[in-house]
């Protein structure tokens, strides 16, 4: 039986509502889109992995592509769905973000899917590619991952992959006597307080601030990298629930900040030397 996903030629005008343009391009990208991880997962009605199997042009931009369902991990079941979306822009396709270990895909903002000048998605998929799809809810920009096929299999140890299904299981376990489901083995302020200690190893939070970055005239690159770093440090600091993989790349993107900091504050004479 072939499901046609009709949410996303609604939900992805749904922001044009909300956030009018009036005619200009899109100057920032709807909130709708950058909500965070714990959320986009709590309002999931519908979760498949999908296999494109072929890429319909119709009028016009729009592409109907139709998805072979591999995994049906929330929502209802179907051997065939097909999403509407836009021709994939060149290179569009490649990254899976180091198999979703990668800072770029867990900070703020992460994702593979963008918005157009029109502050809406349309997403774009590769015959014969596999992708984690979150259909049914708020297109977010980690909606419709591309997940890595491996000996012709998804693969399985893909983070982002495996965390969805945790938290989705999680959500469906009874609730117990004391009113709450199945709770993480270590304790929250543990969790965080290995954190902040195995970052301020690598380098101090006050090191990252914007300002005396940008007095001392750090490189732009530079300044954006610390100023998410530091977003995220604050992020995962002051939330109830937070991935391991998270927070495995915010140390990891931590070391490479720190290394980036010191060179340059060799190169500029700097007096301030990252923590390390």
């Amino acid at each position: 039986m072939i499901f046609h996903r009709t949410m996303l030629r609604a939900l992805v005008f749904a922001p044009l509502m909300l956030y009018p343009v009036f005619g200009q391009a899109c100057r920032m990208a709807p909130a709708g889109q950058l909500i965070g991880i714990d959320e986009q997962i709590r309002l999931a009605s519908d979760v498949a992995v999908g296999q494109v199997i072929s890429a319909t042009p119709l009028d016009g931009q729009d592409v109907e592509y139709r998805f072979l369902s591999l995994d049906q991990l929330k929502g209802q079941s179907g051997k065939v769905f097909t999403v509407m979306g836009h021709a994939e822009k060149p290179g569009g396709d490649v990254t899976t973000f180091n198999d979703h270990a990668d800072f770029a895909f867990w900070a703020r903002g992460g994702g593979r899917v963008m918005n157009d000048t029109d502050c809406v998605i349309h997403p774009g998929f590769v015959v014969g590619s596999s992708y984690l799809m979150f259909l049914g809810s708020p297109v977010t920009r980690r909606s419709l991952e591309k997940i890595a096929m491996v000996n012709g299999t998804v693969n399985p140890d893909d983070r982002w992959l495996k965390y969805v299904k945790q938290q989705l299981a999680q959500r469906q376990l009874p609730v117990t006597n004391a009113g709450s489901a199945t709770q993480d083995p270590v304790p929250r302020y543990e969790r965080i307080g290995r954190f902040i200690y195995r970052f301020h190893r690598i380098l101090a939070r006050d090191d990252l601030n914007r300002k005396t970055l940008a007095g001392r005239q750090a490189p732009p690159e530079l300044l954006l990298r610390a100023g998410r770093l530091a977003d995220e440090f604050d992020h995962i600091v002051g939330s109830d629930n937070v991935p391991d993989a998270e927070i495995e790349a915010t140390l990891a993107e931590a070391t490479a900040v720190e290394k980036i900091l010191a060179a340059w504050s060799k190169g500029v004479g700097g007096t301030t030397s990252p923590a390390g």
